[in-house]
């Protein structure tokens, strides 16, 4: 049994479509889109959208770490390693700061 997609994929799917051939016929300069102030507006949104897109991307990427660790309870043992690590220079940071108070 086949199942149909909803009419909101079809719409986005569309919109991407327009939106991309309206950047591609900017981008290469086609009459009526060869205008130096659509070129620059088109750049800038493109680097707005971007911009967007790589901190939604990297909130994303945060929450599935974020969710693996929790749901795990333990970490790797690079994790593990630099957990240490840090442990270490607070400490070494601490003698050093209860040495300079003593002077």
């Amino acid at each position: 049994m086949a199942r149909t997609l909803p009419v909101s994929y079809f719409v986005l799917a569309g919109a991407l479509l327009v939106a991309g051939v309206f950047f591609a016929l900017v981008y290469l300069g086609v009459p009526p889109f060869d205008n130096p102030g659509i070129f620059v507006l088109t750049n800038a949104i493109g680097f707005i959208l971007l911009l967007l897109l790589g901190v939604v991307g990297g909130a994303f990427v945060g929450m599935l770490l974020a969710h693996r660790i929790l749901a795990n309870r333990q970490f790797t043992p690079f994790e593990r390693a630099m957990m240490e690590r840090l442990d270490e220079i607070r400490e070494r940071l601490d003698a050093l700061e209860k040495e300079r108070l003593k002077r």
